[in-house]
């Protein structure tokens, strides 16, 4: 009888030693909140790079839908995104957006349009008092939910390239 109760117990171990971890430094983790925060109604987005799940570095995107249930992109910046990361020998490993005001859970349309399968797919609820994070992957449509682990004290590389941002400082800001 006792071994049934260790069996149940490998199996839940082996549950969770499978799920993968994503490693986000807390400064970049709390750039990505305020980002989602200041982009408010509309949905913002970003990409992360680093490698093995731990990441090293953030850029700040436009959401080229400008929309507050659909995200994209813009394609210039990541574009330029890709570079930043790749000069720093690393790679995307993750896509992160936000959902105003539903739960941090893929949507049909995440789902959807979900094209990277290696990568982190970070959704940042702003539905509650306070923001909630989660990591998903999705692959062929089946989505899996991964841990997100904050690293205090640990260094990152924050790219803002949003022309939206840029738009909205006035000339006297600039010295």
């Amino acid at each position: 009888m006792f071994s049934l109760f260790g069996r149940g117990k490998e199996k839940r171990d082996a549950a969770l030693a499978s799920r993968r971890k994503l490693y986000i430094p807390e400064v970049l983790y709390r750039r990505m909140i305020n980002q989602c925060l200041e982009e408010r109604p509309l949905e913002a987005c970003g990409l992360l790079g680093g490698a093995s799940g731990h990441v090293t570095l953030a850029c700040a995107t436009d959401n080229a839908e400008r929309s507050p249930i659909l995200y994209r992109v813009d394609e210039r910046q990541l574009i330029a995104a890709h570079r930043e990361i790749q000069a720093v020998k690393q790679e995307i490993i993750g896509i992160y957006h936000s959902h105003v005001k539903t739960d941090p859970v893929p949507s049909l349309t995440d789902i959807e349009q979900a094209t990277f399968p290696e990568a982190f797919y970070v959704i940042v609820s702003l539905a509650h008092r306070r923001p909630v994070v989660r990591a998903w992957q999705i692959v062929d449509r089946h989505v899996t939910e991964h841990l997100v682990v904050i690293q205090r004290e640990m260094p990152g590389t924050w790219h803002d390239l949003r022309a939206a941002v840029r738009s909205r400082v006035e000339p006297t800001d600039i010295r």
